[in-house]
């Protein structure tokens, strides 16, 4: 004959495992990326490149961008990490 589990067990063995999970993320939480709004002028200064290139950078997806209505900025070390994800990419 074959036992049966008592879902009310079940259910709370999940919950602690849930709980368990929780407490390790709050305790650990993950580190927060810095920000640092830019403008596409500032974008282009400091990567040395053109505004075509950023332009097309963001419509390939390459680099991120941030849209305020017909406002456009960038976060700089998200596009930092942006790009040195795609050179890595490009290596493998």
């Amino acid at each position: 004959m074959k036992s049966h589990n008592n879902p009310f067990e079940e259910i709370n063995s999940h919950l602690l495992e849930i709980l368990e999970r929780l407490n390790n993320i709050s305790a650990n939480p993950p580190p927060l990326q810095s920000i640092e709004i830019i403008t596409q002028e500032e974008l282009c200064k400091r990567l040395m490149i053109s505004k075509p290139t950023v332009i097309r950078w963001v419509k390939k997806k390459k680099i991120p961008e941030i849209r305020i209505g017909a406002l456009v900025r960038y976060n700089y070390p998200s596009v930092i990490n942006a790009l040195e994800a795609k050179k890595t990419n490009n290596y493998e």
